[in-house]
């Protein structure tokens, strides 16, 4: 499972949206944020059994600011095959967020596999959108800042969870996850 059920979502995907409204979700072809409010006030109460994740595309500006916004749908609608194709596996749920962030619901014990083969299938899709001399290089740029040099790297999926309701009430668990992953991102470069 993998490239081959994600090209599969996306040709599909692609049939689907000569119709918008067969989908909430346009770009993705995924559940829109009202499928996905709906879905954390179904699970809420069973949180510890299952969890909830925002799932982010870090370093996507880069990429953007360095090769520019023509293959930008490519990229979203890749993490989201990848992401609809691997919560299947593992009997999750996900849905569009954002541009660049994704929320998945799925059973607590499931979660790390679901997240690690996501990511480690994101990470070596994403690393073909990129020039042979980035890749050789291993970053995408490169900059001082206050006398210390900063490298960006490749496109990879930050995530973020919850599996305990009583850290987070219902209606602010996403604020709460995306502002964990926000900070986790902007961690990486001081």
């Amino acid at each position: 499972m993998g490239f081959k059920e994600a090209k599969n979502y996306i040709s599909e995907l692609h049939k689907k949206q000569d119709d918008p409204y067969l989908w909430p979700d346009y770009l993705t072809g995924l559940p829109d944020k009202n499928a996905i409010v709906q879905k954390i006030r179904e699970i809420y109460d069973q949180l510890g059994k299952e969890s909830i994740a925002i799932i982010r595309i870090a370093d996507i500006q880069p990429y953007l600011i360095k090769y520019g916004p023509d293959k930008h749908a490519q990229i979203i609608q890749w993490a989201a095959g990848i992401l609809k194709t691997t919560a299947d596996k593992h009997k999750g749920f996900v849905g569009a967020c954002c541009t660049h962030d994704f929320v998945a619901v799925c059973n607590t014990k499931n979660l790390g596999s679901f997240i690690n083969e996501a990511s480690r299938l994101f990470e070596k899709k994403a690393l073909t959108f990129y020039n042979k001399e980035d890749l050789k290089k291993g970053k995408v740029l490169s900059f001082m800042r206050e006398g210390r040099k900063i490298d960006i790297g490749f496109m990879k999926f930050i995530v973020c969870s919850i599996s305990d309701k009583a850290q987070v009430p219902k209606d602010k668990i996403l604020p709460h996850i995306g502002k964990l992953c926000l900070e986790i991102e902007k961690g990486q470069y001081p």
